[in-house]
């Protein structure tokens, strides 16, 4: 049976309650200098089976940078490096995820905001629209409305 990540996940206070140094974040990290951590996540996704997860999530429209952060928290959660070098190599990061996206002609978003502008109307538009119904409605008040359905009430 798999462990489900959000049980084994550390509670609130956790860190007051165990030994310290305990747990991976508070050991000296497994990569120290910038190379290594770069080193080691281009590595991680040289996998073919770490790219094919990649270009899924980047197919559901999740962003590099949403992905990279990810990454990043989760190598810091496990001891790999510091937040120092988390901060410095996750634009990096985000560089070999564009990169494997164009070679596998996969469309990506860079930013959150990247993806909630793809799904706004522009101002314009929506008041043209409106527009364009009013004077409809303008132009023909005498049109009737059919109603239907179990609500809908008769001619009074």
């Amino acid at each position: 049976m798999e462990d489900n990540p959000y049980l084994t996940a550390p509670i609130p206070g956790q860190s007051l309650t165990v030994e310290p140094g305990s747990v991976p974040w508070e050991q000296p990290p497994q990569y120290v200098t910038l190379d290594e951590v770069a080193t080691f996540y281009s590595e991680k996704m040289n996998d073919v089976e770490a790219i094919h997860e990649l270009m899924g999530l980047l197919e559901r429209n999740i962003p590099i940078a949403s992905i990279a952060n990810g990454m990043v928290k989760m190598g810091l959660m496990k001891g790999y490096h510091t937040v120092d070098t988390g901060f410095l190599v996750t634009p990096i990061i985000a560089e070999i995820i564009k990169t494997l996206a164009e070679l596998n002609d996969v469309p990506y978003k860079m930013t959150a905001e990247e993806v909630g502008k793809e799904n706004r109307v522009s101002p314009t538009i929506l008041r043209d629209l409106l527009k364009e119904a009013k004077s409809k409605v303008e132009s023909n008040p005498e049109a009737k409305i059919e109603r239907k359905g179990l609500m809908a009430r008769g001619e009074a």
